[in-house]
């Protein structure tokens, strides 16, 4: 599923291939992506307009198409964008088709249609009515710490809360907890000052190196959890098998010996 450092990637890559082209088409080859707008309104809408630049808030991406109007893209479990030259080489699994005039196109494909196309009028005001948290990129450490300290529960329940913390989902949480050495279980309220702080480097660290390695696992680290994450993975770290449990109804995956319970 895409999370913070996918979307980014995503971000960047729409902004070096589809800005400040005029729209002359948009083509919805599955209406069930769309929400709260129809593919007729979709098209007259966007239609003679260009995508101007754009702006990431957790899993959500907005690309404003002119000055009161967004559309805001969200990737689900299989989405993601395709910049081409020809409309007869669009992807199998396009959703949403957008066509320049220099006969290039952007293409929202979504294997699975757990994606969401839909346009926004003010992004701030979306965000609010949608009660997400700030973005995992742009929280402070003071508030990172507020957070923790005014909230109960499983620390890896806390980071995948989008109405606390907007952008960090399972793959990412498992990452940080691992490099954090925090047991993904660990109830917040137990969680000493020094280790609040590790977890919020971690986060930052983390979220960061992901999006310079474009989020792709072969070019993470592989001192890393992700590349050895699953059924019969190794710790990097002391090569002793790693364990998996249901935590708030996800699936964590965690080295026993290398993440406590307590953070000291």
């Amino acid at each position: 599923m895409p999370e913070l450092p996918d979307v980014e990637s995503f971000k960047r890559y729409l902004d070096a291939t589809s800005l400040h082209q005029r729209i002359t088409g948009v083509d919805v080859r599955s209406a069930y992506v769309l929400k709260g707008v129809s593919a007729r309104e979709l098209a007259r809408r966007l239609k003679g307009h260009r995508f101007e630049s754009s702006r990431r808030h957790g899993k959500h991406l907005f690309v404003r198409a002119d000055r009161d109007l967004w559309l805001r893209l969200h990737f689900g479990m299989t989405g993601s964008l395709l910049c081409f030259k020809h409309e007869e080489d669009a992807p199998r699994h396009t959703r949403v088709l957008f066509v320049f005039a220099n006969t290039y196109c952007l293409a929202f494909e979504d294997q699975r249609k757990f994606g969401e196309v839909s346009l926004v009028e003010d992004v701030d005001e979306y965000l609010r009515k949608r009660g997400l948290g700030p973005d995992a990129l742009d929280i402070s450490l003071s508030q990172f710490s507020e957070l923790l300290r005014t909230h109960r529960g499983a620390v890896k329940t806390i980071l995948l809360n989008q109405k606390l913390i907007a952008g960090i989902g399972n793959i990412y949480a498992d990452e940080i907890l691992f490099r954090a050495r925090v047991h993904p279980a660990t109830q917040i309220s137990g969680l000493k000052e020094k280790a609040v702080t590790k977890l919020f480097r971690a986060t930052r660290y983390v979220l960061e190196r992901a999006i310079t390695a474009k989020a792709d696992v072969d070019r993470m680290p592989k001192s890393w959890l992700l590349p050895h994450r699953g059924k019969g993975g190794k710790c990097p770290r002391c090569g002793r098998e790693l364990k998996s449990a249901t935590i708030g109804g996800r699936t964590a995956w965690f080295c026993a010996h290398c993440q406590r319970h307590a953070g000291t």
